[in-house]
Formats: structure tokens, sequence, C-alpha cells
């Protein structure tokens, strides 16, 4: 089908545009699309799988990158001009995708004491981001600078095979978050060769342990994704309310919200199409 590799790239670039987003994961959005699952087991089993399936694998990450830089230079416009509006909207937009996670890990079973701990767990780690949320901008310089860029790539890997876990609000406490935008809105190659070293380590290491998970512990893995989503929505929520002033700014926060949920149920039902045709597909 023709427009199947459009579509391939046109969601990977919604995975990088939501992943560059404080308190919102790209994961989560590749969860509902119907991917999340495919990309991990290629990944995790390079030689039988990766290499069959490169074309889905190349054609999402071109489609990552693009996001990524999409957002990258239109994002630091909406944060400096409405960011509590913007904030809400991606809460909004976050909530809508819960019950499609919540169908995912329904077996039709009740959930046992190691799911709802693993629910909690992942709320858990969302909720601490908020006590970690006001780090200082780091200085790069030399070596450690270069080393700081790896840890960013791996960071940014990790969040991106790990649902409801927020890339960009990790940054955001360790104070690495400016100088990766920096990095990608002035191509810094000095910087952006580390990052993509990070990631592509990340990716190796992290990939072998989630999809592990998924094949264990199916159900867990997603009740903690869950937690983890839900924990997002409080964290970037709570950091909306405490700079929410003025009657005007109000009223743009509620349209955000109603704008964000709209396009939300909208996504849902679109992702629902694209994950069908997608888990169809013969790797």
């Amino acid at each position: 089908m023709v427009l199947k590799p459009l579509k391939d790239v046109l969601v990977g670039a919604l995975v990088g545009l939501v992943s560059m987003l404080p308190g919102a994961s790209g994961a989560t959005i590749a969860v509902i699309f119907g991917i999340y699952e495919r990309l991990v087991s290629d990944l995790a089993d390079i030689r039988h799988r990766l290499l069959k399936d490169l074309r889905f694998i190349i054609l999402i990450f071109i489609g990552i990158v693009l996001g990524m830089m999409v957002c990258a230079f239109g994002l630091e416009f909406l944060m400096d001009h409405i960011e509590v509006p913007t904030m809400f909207f991606f809460a909004a937009l976050i909530v809508a995708q819960i019950p499609d996670i919540m169908k995912l890990g329904d077996d039709g079973e009740p959930l046992s004491k190691w799911n709802i701990a693993a629910f909690v767990v992942g709320f858990v780690i969302m909720i601490a981001f908020l006590f970690l949320g006001d780090g200082n901008d780091v200085e790069l310089e030399g070596i450690t600078g270069t080393v700081l860029m790896v840890l960013v790539g791996i960071i940014l890997a990790v969040s991106k095979l790990a649902p409801g876990v927020s890339g960009s609000t990790v940054l955001l406490a360790l104070g690495l978050y400016a100088p990766f935008m920096h990095a990608l809105t002035d191509m810094d190659i000095g910087y952006l060769l580390p990052i993509l070293i990070g990631l592509v380590i990340g990716v190796l290491g992290f990939s072998k342990i989630v999809d592990h998970c998924m094949r264990n512990h199916k159900k867990s893995t997603y009740v903690m994704i869950l937690g983890l989503t839900a924990g997002s929505v409080i964290t970037v929520s709570v950091q909306a309310i405490m700079k929410l002033s003025g009657t005007e700014m109000i009223a743009m926060s509620i349209a955000g919200i109603v704008i964000g949920l709209l396009l939300g149920i909208g996504l849902s039902k679109v992702a629902s199409s694209y994950a069908k045709e997608t888990i169809s597909e013969k790797v």
C-alpha cells in the first residue's frame, strides 16, 4: 500500500513531537498506535527481527527525528507566549489516551497484588519528578559536555521505550533540557553526535529489558504504563496550576483542555485503525 510508508513516518513524527514536550511521553503514543511491542521486539532481537523489519524501523525513525526537529523550533514560541494553556492542552491530550492503555492491559482477569504494585510504582516515579523539576541549566564545556550529551541520548532512548516516562521532564530536572534544545535548533554536530551515541546505547540496552517484561509480565507492564501515564497527567497539571493566574489565562487554559481532549479522542480513533493495519503486517 502506497500510503502505509507515509502513515509510518507521520506516526513516528507524532511520537517524536510528543516526546519533546515536558510531562508527555512519546512511547505512550507508540503504544496507542500499536507500534510499541513491534518496535521493542525488533530492537531486542537485532539478528532475527530487526533486519527483516528494517523498512518499518527506518520509516518510524525518520518520523521521530522530523517530529523532534519541528517541535524543537515550535515549542520555544508556545512556551514563551502561552506556556500554561499549552501545558493544560498536553495534560488533556494524555488523559484522552488513558482508556486505550486500560484496554491494552485488560485480559479479563482481576488485578493481582503485583499488578497494583506495578501501578503504584509507575505513578510514584512520575510524581517524584514534581520535586526534581527545578534543576538549573547545566553549562556544557569540553569533555564533560560531551559525556552529558551521551547521557541525554540514553535518557531519551529509555523514555521512548518506557511509556509514560517523559524524557523531557527528566532532562528538565537535571538541567539538560535547554542545552539539548539548543543543540537541536543550532544543529550543533559536536553535541548531536554524542546524543546519537547515547540513543544507540540506551535503545540496545533497555529494549531487551522491556521485551522481557512484555513477554513474561505483560499485564503488569501495561498496568505500570498506566500508572506512569496517570502520574504524568498529575505532574503536568500541577506544574501548570502553579503558574496559572489571571482570568484571560484561565479561559485560554480551559480552551486548551477542551482542544486537547477533542484531539486526543480523534487520535484514539485514528490510532485504532492504524494499529490494526500495523499489527497485521508480517515481519
